[in-house]
């Protein structure tokens, strides 16, 4: 009889333990709260690894659900399916990502909800689909494995570029113009007192040319006043000319008249003057025979027959 109580009060403390430890499970997993959650979908694009169902899902940090399932996207593989159950209200926008992150150094993963815009709406389940989805983001770890990938072929392409670039032809080459350059730096250590003597000579001339240029307000004066004593000038000698135009028009006039008028005058006084010339000829040539013309005159003609 006491066997029997003791086996069942055994078996009433492990019933008991049992549901104590099934509530405290449920309770660790997902709490005792009236709080409703919204399935939501992602699709990663690289390996989740670490990331386990009733992983934390944040927003810019703060708790607003978990992961609740885990799996192979069947369309495409590559792709891995996250259903994530979050809080109705929480502020999931359209323009929201969700990216993979890990917990400090333990390397726990969990997924981290960003960003969002309140004026865009909440994000909405597209026709045939059963969930909203939320636009994932590449992790940390990705982006830092993209970049050291895009260095490495960088690197190769770079280390392959020079491999074809230093060849023997350009190795050549590249020893030649070393052999020039060391010519040039001999030939220049040679040259250092010539190149000293040429570098105070350019001195000199920079000096001389900044003496020149402040000089250069009074010369400009110069030409200034000189351009415009030029130009008095050039309008003295077009009113000159001007005036040497009136008196040749004048000048004209006068010779017009002369010709017109006094032109016919001159001519026919100077007709007359050849006849009383001609006249003192005649007389001059009869006293040369006959002095005593001048007295007695001039005999007349004698008369002809029947006068």
């Amino acid at each position: 009889m006491e066997t029997t109580a003791h086996y069942t009060r055994v078996g009433l403390f492990v019933i008991i333990f049992t549901v104590a430890l099934f509530i405290g499970g449920l309770w660790l997993s997902v709490g005792l709260s009236n709080k409703t959650y919204v399935t939501y979908v992602t699709f990663m694009h690289e390996s989740v690894s670490g990331l386990s169902v009733s992983a934390p899902v944040k927003y810019n940090g703060v708790e607003i659900g978990y992961v609740s399932q885990i799996d192979l996207y069947p369309k495409n593989p590559q792709n891995v399916r996250l259903l994530l159950s979050i809080q109705e209200g929480s502020p999931i926008y359209n323009g929201t990502t969700a990216v993979l992150e890990t917990q400090g150094l333990t390397g726990i993963a969990y997924l981290e909800l960003r960003g969002g815009v309140l004026s865009r709406g909440r994000i909405v389940a597209q026709k045939g689909h059963h969930h909203p989805e939320i636009p994932s983001a590449p992790s940390l770890f990705l982006r830092l494995d993209t970049a050291l990938d895009n260095l490495t072929n960088n690197v190769k392409g770079i280390s392959s570029s020079l491999k074809d670039f230093l060849n023997h032809q350009n190795a050549q080459a590249i020893q030649n113009t070393l052999q020039n350059f060391s010519k040039i730096s001999d030939d220049l250590e040679r040259n250092s007192k010539k190149i000293d003597s040429i570098l105070n000579n350019a001195n000199l001339t920079l000096q001389n040319t900044a003496n020149a240029s402040k000089q250069l307000p009074e010369v400009m004066e110069s030409v200034r006043q000189s351009a415009v004593s030029i130009k008095q000038m050039t309008k003295e000698l077009t009113i000159s000319a001007t005036k040497a135009d009136i008196m040749l028009s004048n000048g004209a006039t006068a010779m017009q008249t002369v010709n017109s008028q006094l032109m016919p005058q001159l001519i026919s006084s100077l007709t007359d003057v050849q006849a009383i010339i001609t006249n003192v000829k005649s007389v001059s040539s009869q006293m040369a025979v006959d002095p005593s013309v001048i007295i007695r005159g001039r005999e007349p003609a004698p008369t002809g027959p029947g006068e």
